[in-house]
């Protein structure tokens, strides 16, 4: 009778040992996903610098026409299939962080954009 009482424990054991395994290689894919989203995040937030500095380098050539920071983000917005908003972010982006050693890989765009807006009120209260 013992013998049969002690091949429950071993099989109680095995799959507490896979439980554990389960748990650890579960643990190990989360944190790998997490540093993927971040890493992409951080590619997210140059690439968005980069685009907004070249956007704004181009206006500078054409500082003569008022306008034609308008004109190329309408045309950029339609021709490259991104809100319009969303490239005024990226233009705000790298005015308040044109030197691209302030821009924290630890933030992600998304903080990014709360800065922007929090720039923003501070700015121009009257109209927020």
């Amino acid at each position: 009778m013992k013998k049969n009482l002690a091949k429950p424990t071993k099989v109680l054991t095995k799959l507490e040992a896979y439980d554990e395994l389960l748990r650890d290689i579960k643990s190990i894919l989360e944190k790998a996903r997490a540093k993927a989203y971040q890493a992409v995040d951080n590619i997210k937030v140059q690439t968005y610098w980069q685009i907004g500095e070249r956007i704004v380098r181009e206006e500078l050539k054409h500082k003569d026409r008022a306008d034609y920071g308008k004109y190329l983000v309408n045309n950029l917005s339609r021709d490259l299939d991104v809100g319009r908003r969303e490239l005024y972010r990226i233009i705000k982006f790298y005015r308040l962080y044109e030197i691209v050693t302030t821009v924290s890989s630890q933030l992600s765009w998304s903080h990014y954009i709360e800065l922007i807006n929090i720039n923003i009120i501070e700015a121009y209260p009257v109209l927020c």
